[in-house]
């Protein structure tokens, strides 16, 4: 009997567990022929954790290099030694790695916000609003290296909430000092500091009351960021050894309609790497709770300001690269830091004022409950089926949208037997030779333990992009498109192909076309300790660049048909 009415109280939150079971099912059922992203995921920062973890030098001096990558790069470029994702790779396999951040991401973002929804809406009826919107957060496509960085934000709040309100405990301190272990600094750990400093300085001004508990945890927050994160302050702060290629980013200030353009969309339309899906059912629900209180001449000051907030920061981030504000690009300690990331604060603002969206609809009509649940039965449907994909954005699907998207698996992208192929027959020691990618990715390469002088890296050396650059200088000249991207951003440092501008480094055996006239300087290549290409396509001239075809590789277990060329100096 006791059972049965602990099951019968708690029955939304057993199914809500449930569905979030089931939605990350298919990544434990399927393993590593789960389709997963690419794009800003196993195209780098997986391999960016792979490849720090098989160093060895997880916790070298900031001097270290790591040889596997572009001749040496700088340990510094990695991330930091106290990452939880990174401690994750280290103790497990990397797909292993991979479902336990993906697990815990959502687990921790439906705890969050159940607790900080039940502190907002306390009442025993609002329990399905409670548990359904989240749910609902829970269920959202979260960057998977992101970490906690949007999917702790609920969890944070309520943790600051509590000793703002003077009633905290132990475990409000522990959840401030263990959230910058497990979230990006630079994505939104900044941020977050800078909203809950105003808001801090909100109560002073208001209340005339230091409230020294807030401000503490606010300044333990920094502080534990501050060492989590020693390696990105030494190298913004004091000398590295090296300028990095971030100086020569090169961002063309927009003109007032463009910046209200993507205003527009980022209010309307979220952003891919800290989506809030609320285009439809969230934004009908807003739409609808606020002609409730039209109609009856009712006020709700704290959704306004919700509501309103998120339409700031939409603007701020449209207009911090505008004409208007591009001045702050002057200043060296914001040279290639996006100060528009405020938006990675819209999936907590967008699901609080949903819940509160959906208790004024419930509260105010006579089928209100019925259209409440009808509501939120409409989102938690379209983030569980992934049918958002339609919006476009590339994400990380889980539940049955696995199984309707077209994204490689793992075990396609990366290609280990492949590459194993490739390694017996070159025969020779990966670590006496350096390769580069034409038409894919190079960290499928590095993955399987080449070594590369090509590479996505968010912060290396300068002058190595410009050594880099020699060996495609006619290739870039033939398309502005691909010059443009690499002089004025360069954190892709592939070696890029005319011919290939469309589909650069996704060209898979069914969209793959041969090179014409491919035109590389080989002798920087060779000179850089290059000996090899992996070319996901052919290249019909390879002998005018001092190549020589080795051998072609392709099974029907991957997506890839890679032309094996050998690089011949010209001495």
């Amino acid at each position: 009997m006791q059972c049965t009415a602990y099951i019968k109280k708690h029955r939304c939150l057993i199914v809500a567990l449930i569905v979030i079971a089931l939605y990350l099912a298919p990544f434990y059922i399927l393993g590593e022929n789960t389709p997963t992203r690419v794009w800003d995921n196993l195209d780098s920062n997986i391999v960016w954790f792979t490849t720090l973890t098989d160093s060895g030098q997880l916790f070298s001096p900031m001097d270290a290099t790591i040889p596997q990558v572009m001749n040496g790069i700088p340990r510094n470029s990695f991330g930091s030694d106290f990452n939880v994702i990174q401690w994750l790779y280290l103790f497990f396999e990397p797909y292993t790695a991979y479902i336990i951040n993906l697990t815990l991401m959502h687990l921790v973002a439906f705890i969050g916000m159940y607790l900080l929804l039940w502190r907002i809406l306390p009442k025993e009826d609002s329990r399905f609003i409670v548990v359904g919107v989240s749910l609902a957060f829970a269920l959202l496509p979260f960057w998977p290296p992101g970490g906690l960085s949007v999917a702790g934000m609920p969890l944070l709040l309520y943790a600051f909430l509590n000793i703002r309100d003077g009633h905290w405990s132990l475990f409000d301190w522990a959840i401030i000092g263990f959230m910058p272990f497990y979230s990006i600094f630079a994505y939104s750990g900044f941020f977050v500091l800078v909203a809950l400093s105003i808001f801090w300085l909100y109560d002073l001004a208001t209340t005339r009351k230091l409230n020294l508990g807030f401000f503490l945890a606010i300044g333990l927050l920094c502080l534990v960021y501050c060492l989590v994160e020693y390696r990105l302050i030494f190298s913004m702060f004091i000398d590295t050894g090296y300028v990095s290629h971030r100086m020569e980013f090169v961002q063309v200030p927009t003109d007032f309609w463009s910046a209200l353009k993507t205003s527009v969309g980022n209010f309307f339309l979220g952003n891919v790497h800290a989506p809030s899906l609320h285009t439809y059912f969230i934004g009908l629900s807003v739409a609808f709770a606020a002609l409730i209180l039209l109609i009856n001449k009712k006020r709700c000051d704290i959704l306004l300001v919700l509501v309103g907030l998120c339409a700031v920061i939409s603007l701020f981030y449209g207009f911090i690269n505008s004409e208007y504000l591009f001045f702050y690009q002057e200043f060296s300690l914001f040279q290639g830091f996006q100060l528009g990331r405020f938006h990675w604060l819209h999936p907590l603002l967008w699901f609080v004022i949903f819940a509160l969206a959906l208790k004024i609809i419930y509260s105010n009509l006579r089928y209100g409950k019925q259209i409440a649940v009808l509501l939120l039965t409409l989102q938690i449907v379209l983030l569980f089926t992934c049918a958002y994909g339609c919006i476009g954005g590339e994400y990380q699907y889980g539940g049955p949208g696995l199984l309707l998207t077209d994204q490689l698996s793992w075990d396609e992208f990366y290609s280990p037997e492949l590459f194993d192929e490739i390694d017996n027959a070159i025969s020779l020691p990966k670590e006496s030779y350096r390769v580069v990618s034409i038409g894919m990715h190079p960290a499928v390469s590095q993955y399987n333990g080449f070594y590369t002088l090509d590479s996505y890296q968010v912060n290396y050396p300068l002058d190595y992009k410009h050594s880099f650059r020699k060996i495609m200088e006619k290739e870039l000249a033939k398309s502005e498109k691909n010059q443009v991207y690499f002089d004025s951003w360069g954190s892709r440092c592939y070696l890029f192909v005319s011919e290939l501008e469309n589909n650069g480094y996704m060209n898979t055996r069914e969209n793959s076309k041969p090179i014409q006239n491919l035109e590389i300087n080989s002798e920087a290549l060779y000179d850089m300790g290059g000996r090899y290409i992996f070319s996901a396509v052919e290249i019909l001239n390879y002998k005018d660049n001092n190549l020589e075809l080795v051998d072609v590789f392709e099974n029907d277990s991957s997506p890839w048909k890679i032309w094996l060329y050998s690089v011949k100096s010209n001495q």
